[in-house]
């Protein structure tokens, strides 16, 4: 296994099974219900399929053991990227959206047992947006109601700039997600986008800035 950007030779078999089989749907938005399951198989299939997006974690959860895992009973989903340690802590997954002053957002929010946010996945423009729809509706991830814009205030500005002199809690990666599917065992990666647009790169910086997150380099 590694913790880099590297082997992508051992996900020769990352295309997914259009014939797989999943076990039960992904309810995520909208209920309160803690026994709220997620199918991680299901949703480990569809991530290769987005191609370029960015990934948000929080700094330090991707700290102690690793390679990690979750125990599901279709299987073993293994975390082969310390960045993906929310996979094995959150128990919930939302879609949301928004309008901002550099266009539509799209991403989805990873919540753990307390329903906090520890990790964000958002589409770039080199994503494949069909995929992300067929996504969404594949697994039952409901939309959020969009947010409206923000409206510009002196002291939020204020207070982002004092913010960014502190080591941010968030760091960001523009990523894709190979996959590895054995039987009974899917592994899941974190590697650079082979390519990434201008236009996608000044996304990925702008989502960074607004999240007051640390963006870090992007190597193929």
């Amino acid at each position: 296994m590694s913790d880099g950007f590297h082997d992508d030779h051992m996900y020769a078999s990352s295309e997914p099974d259009p014939d797989a089989r999943y076990h039960g749907p992904l309810r995520t938005h909208g209920t309160d219900d803690a026994s709220v399951q997620v199918d991680w198989y299901r949703l480990a299939d569809w991530l290769p399929r987005l191609g370029t997006v960015l990934w948000l974690y929080r700094a330090g959860e991707g700290d102690g053991v690793f390679p990690r895992a979750r125990l599901l009973p279709c299987g073993v989903l293994l975390l082969d990227h310390p960045a993906l340690a929310a996979f094995s802590g959150s128990v919930r997954v939302e879609a949301h959206s928004a309008v901002t002053a550099h266009g539509p957002r799209e991403w989805l929010e990873f919540l753990d047992t307390q329903f906090a946010c520890v990790a964000r996945l958002y589409l770039l423009p080199d994503a494949d947006y069909l995929a992300w729809d067929a996504m969404l509706n594949d697994c039952g991830i409901a939309r959020a109601a969009a947010q409206a814009p923000t409206r510009w205030r002196a002291h939020a500005a204020f207070m982002r700039c004092a913010l960014r002199r502190l080591r941010s809690s968030w760091q960001a990666r523009a990523v894709r997600f190979p996959l590895l599917r054995l039987p009974c065992l899917h592994v899941l990666g974190l590697r650079a986008p082979l390519v990434l647009s201008e236009l996608g790169g000044q996304l990925a910086a702008a989502i960074a800035d607004d999240e007051r997150a640390a963006l870090q380099a992007t190597h193929a």
